[in-house]
């Protein structure tokens, strides 16, 4: 036998007919207050089922069971219609009428959700295989969102991460709840089911089918934020990536790809510890030393306390080497590049203490909190470093309990540093420090001391997270800070 120009669906059709009933044998079902005349060729077509087995029973046909062979359905030429007693089910004779369209071999085109799930029901009912079949592997989800129905074809999830998802787990779900309640327990008919519906906002749908489609649009950040998160309640992962706002370029200076994100757009499971890249630091050789920090210039501050020791050598700069944390976007990208993430908050300080001549980033409420949750599983795996060690307890200004603070170490001689929006050297900043202003000394977080230094307010900042020897330090790529309530005030925008 040649091959036939129609497209056999994984043996859901054959033009092959088993003979289970009488080809040329006419059968009267009454669904609801409609009767129905199907012949046996085409309820054989979709056999084993209720109504081939009913008829059989009636007929007392005992050799169908056995007898496999089959007729081409063009073989028909005619068909007789004796008087037999009608079949009557009490079910929808509007849902019948496309499971008849089914049986004569035509092809369905379902409506809505509602005549899916309806459709759906009748078929596992009637115990009709391919049908059932059909539907389960539909090449369509139907579903309604908000008060519009959809007809999702489930080619645009083909991409990494953008399936499972929330359509195609609720329709298992529904298959399987549907035939366990029919078939299982033996149901006289089946239970009322609701059809599938998500109560979300249906133009935001229709742009993430639009994106999925592979077109682009033009947006607000408002806007992107609203559909990164339509894209995670429905677990359009992939395409949860691609609208998540980035920058990769390439750093020629160090040679390598770099990626810009912003801190809470960053997901665990894309950081990298063993990242190969790294980066060179100059060190002052009298900082002091066994100390988790990093001096930020060759320039000495002023004071007393902040004057570099003479010794009969002079002091050389050391060079230390940072491994650079990596981040490989989940689902699009196969290798990993330099993570540079963006903080914009003002939940972010930098002190500075002229004693010790270090500098830390003081992290508090949802911000602190962002940073922990993102990095501390990653390094605790990948390095063997304790977020927790960089975490303390402080009073609150306001007197209503203790704030935790992330305070991690921090290096500055390479940030391209605003103040009060104008660009500055921190170097020359830092060497006007004065006596009279105090400042927490976070180099010993177990013995919290005030020392003479600066702290500097951080408005927006982009960081690298860098580790070493058991330490983490975050070297400052770009900084906006301000000092004063003025400046601060400067910061709020009109509603």
């Amino acid at each position: 036998m040649g091959t036939s120009p129609i497209a056999v669906l994984e043996g859901h059709f054959d033009p092959n007919i088993p003979q289970i009933l009488p080809h040329d044998r006419m059968y009267k079902i009454q669904i609801g207050t409609k009767l129905f005349k199907i012949s046996g060729a085409s309820l054989s077509s979709d056999g084993p089922s209720y109504f081939t087995n009913y008829f059989r029973k009636r007929d007392g046909d005992s050799a169908g069971a056995s007898n496999l062979s089959t007729t081409s359905v063009d073989s028909l030429s005619s068909v007789s219609i004796p008087n037999h007693e009608v079949l009557f089910i009490d079910r929808s004779a509007e849902i019948f009428d496309l499971i008849y369209q089914h049986l004569q071999g035509y092809f369905l085109d379902i409506k809505d959700e509602v005549q899916y799930t309806m459709l759906l029901a009748d078929a596992i009912y009637y115990r009709l295989p391919r049908l059932k079949a059909l539907l389960r592997e539909s090449e369509y989800y139907y579903t309604r969102v908000g008060s519009e129905s959809f007809k999702i074809p489930k080619s645009l999830f083909k991409k990494n991460g953008d399936s499972p998802n929330y359509f195609q787990m609720t329709s298992e779900t529904l298959y399987l709840e549907v035939e366990n309640l029919i078939v299982a327990r033996n149901l006289l008919r089946p239970p009322p089911h609701s059809y599938s519906y998500v109560a979300r906002c249906p133009e935001y749908f229709k742009i993430l089918l639009t994106l999925l489609g592979g077109s682009q649009i033009t947006m607000d950040d408002n806007e992107r934020e609203s559909l990164i998160k339509e894209c995670r309640y429905y677990r359009f992962l992939n395409l949860e990536q691609r609208l998540i706002k980035c920058a990769i370029s390439y750093n020629p200076i160090l040679k390598t790809e770099e990626i810009t994100i912003r801190l809470q757009d960053i997901s665990r499971k894309g950081l990298y510890a063993n990242n190969r890249s790294s980066v060179i630091l100059t060190v002052p050789n009298d900082t002091v030393k066994n100390q988790p920090f990093i001096n930020t210039s060759k320039e000495s501050t002023s004071g007393a306390n902040t004057k570099r020791q003479k010794t009969s050598q002079p002091s050389m700069d050391q060079k230390e080497s940072w491994n650079v944390l990596g981040y490989k976007r989940p689902y699009l990208d196969e290798t990993s590049r330099d993570l540079l993430f963006q903080i914009d908050s003002t939940e972010c300080s930098i002190t500075f203490s002229a004693q010790t001549q270090s500098i830390y980033l003081d992290m508090v409420g949802e911000t602190a909190r962002k940073f922990e949750l993102t990095f501390g599983s990653s390094l605790r795996s990948g390095t063997g470093i304790d977020l927790q060690d960089y975490c303390v307890n402080i009073p609150s200004p306001n007197g209503t309990g203790d704030l935790r603070h992330v305070v991690i170490p921090a290096y500055l001689a390479l940030s391209d540093f605003s103040l009060n929006g104008s660009k500055c050297q921190i170097g020359s900043i830092l060497g006007n420090v004065s006596v009279h202003e105090q400042v927490i000394d976070f180099t010993d977080l177990t013995a919290l001391r005030l020392a003479t230094g600066m702290t500097f307010h951080v408005s927006k900042s982009v960081w690298k997270l860098c580790y070493r020897n058991n330490r983490i330090l975050l070297i400052a790529v770009r900084t906006d800070a301000f000092r004063g309530l003025k400046e601060y005030c400067a910061l709020i925008d009109y509603l």
